[in-house]
């Protein structure tokens, strides 16, 4: 038995022997020639491609580059006139309510990273004056709530009616919103370092800057010293001198929110567009305009292989400026285009590994505000027309579907966008 068990093991040696021989020939064999190089029939030999090699962080894992996007919602004009105060106020407990104005463009407001709007008048309560609307607005501190139930991040505070209520209005505005967390950006209750509003999100830095062009003469109510150290009015120098803030602070975008243009005007003035210039010769990058309470042009321009984008106006987000308020005021307008606003939806895209921060993407959600008769007085309705419109959800009437439609193809014929 230990023989024949002896004969076994040689052969498997033998075998084993045989296995490896041939194994290391057959490997001297196909690696006689380098990889790429070439073969015995002097032919070029072809291998499969390789994957780039991707670097690993400390802890071993592939380090892929990194790209962020973060989306910007912006709109015009939040005026509250007296109609609106008086429809959102409860007899029952004597407070008012203006959210529900809001519940059918919420969902877009509140999904952007950031909302951005700018917020015509002033909170300044009941303890000097009542309640108001034009020419002097200060409305209650519950239109507030409402934009911040909205979904309403960043309030440009800076307009013609920031001064409505005087020095005490300005700063109590500024109080309610920063209650609430807005951030905000154009008036000030103390002169800061810089009027640069910086806002991180994504590890994106934006930079807001934010002027008027004038107070409707309340400004006479304030020294110079404070018109200087509390508001922006739209001064070059100024504007520079926060330009220069927002880049030594290496914001990787600059956005201007502008209060500026002519009231009901459809087509851009020559100051803006001059104005506009300058700003982005200088780095702004965005600029979003209000205060025409009309929608105007809205572009894409290059400067120095940037693309650069501008809404000169953005139109009225709320308002009870219609057809049917203004007709006696204005007789000679077309005062349909009051009735008009956008939501413009921006894209932003940041590669860190080149620091280059790019508009991507530039959408338009055009809105139109349905009135109708609801106790006690009106209520208000921001809608976004094309969603609407389809199907008509709403069961509204004919005739205003047409006003809607007509808004519609009123807004969008004024944005000229082009990123390819």
């Amino acid at each position: 038995m230990r023989k024949r068990k002896k004969k076994k093991f040689n052969l498997i040696v033998i075998l084993l022997i045989v296995i490896v021989a041939g194994a290391v020939y057959t490997s001297n064999h196909f690696n006689l020639f380098p990889q790429g190089g070439e073969g015995p029939t002097g032919e070029q030999e072809t291998t499969k491609p390789t994957k780039p090699v991707i670097e690993t962080n400390e802890s071993g894992q592939n380090e892929e580059p990194r790209v962020e996007r973060l989306t910007i919602a912006a709109v015009g004009d939040i005026i509250y006139h007296m109609s609106q105060i008086h429809s959102a106020y409860n007899f029952a407990d004597g407070t008012y309510d203006f959210k529900p104005y809001f519940e059918l463009i919420k969902p877009l407001i509140e999904s952007a990273d950031i909302s951005v709007a700018n917020y015509e008048g002033t909170t300044a309560g009941t303890a000097v004056e009542s309640y108001m609307a034009y020419p002097r607005f200060n409305a209650p501190d519950e239109t507030l709530d409402a934009i911040k139930y909205a979904g309403f991040d960043v309030i440009s505070t800076i307009n013609n009616h920031a001064l409505d209520m005087r020095k005490y209005g300005l700063v109590r505005t500024l109080e309610q919103l920063h209650q609430r967390g807005f951030k905000t950006v154009g008036t000030y209750v103390e002169r800061p370092e810089t009027g640069v509003l910086f806002v991180e999100e994504k590890d994106i830095r934006l930079a807001f800057i934010a002027y008027t062009f004038g107070f409707n003469g309340m400004d006479v109510t304030m020294t110079a010293e404070e018109l200087a150290n509390m508001t922006n009015l739209i001064d070059r120098d100024r504007i520079s001198e926060d330009i220069d803030d927002a880049i030594e602070a290496e914001a990787d975008l600059i956005i201007a929110i502008m209060h500026w243009g002519n009231e009901y005007q459809r087509n851009t003035s020559i100051e803006q567009r001059e104005l506009a210039d300058f700003m982005f010769s200088n780095g702004v990058d965005i600029i979003l305009g209000s205060h025409p309470h009309v929608i105007q042009d809205a572009e894409t321009v290059e400067y120095d292989g940037d693309t650069k984008f501008v809404i000169y106006s953005m139109g009225n987000f709320i308002s009870n400026q219609r057809q049917e308020s203004l007709d006696y005021e204005y007789p000679n307008l077309d005062n349909f285009y009051t009735e008009d606003g956008v939501i413009v939806n921006i894209e932003i895209e940041k590669d860190f590994d080149s620091n280059k921060t790019v508009i991507k993407d530039i959408q338009f959600t055009p809105t139109w505000v349905n009135r109708y008769k609801k106790a006690p007085l009106y209520h208000y309705d921001v809608i976004p027309i094309e969603t609407y419109l389809d199907g008509n959800p709403l069961n509204l009437d004919d005739h205003t579907l047409s006003r809607m439609e007509r808004s519609y193809r009123d807004t969008m014929i004024k944005f000229d966008v082009n990123l390819n």
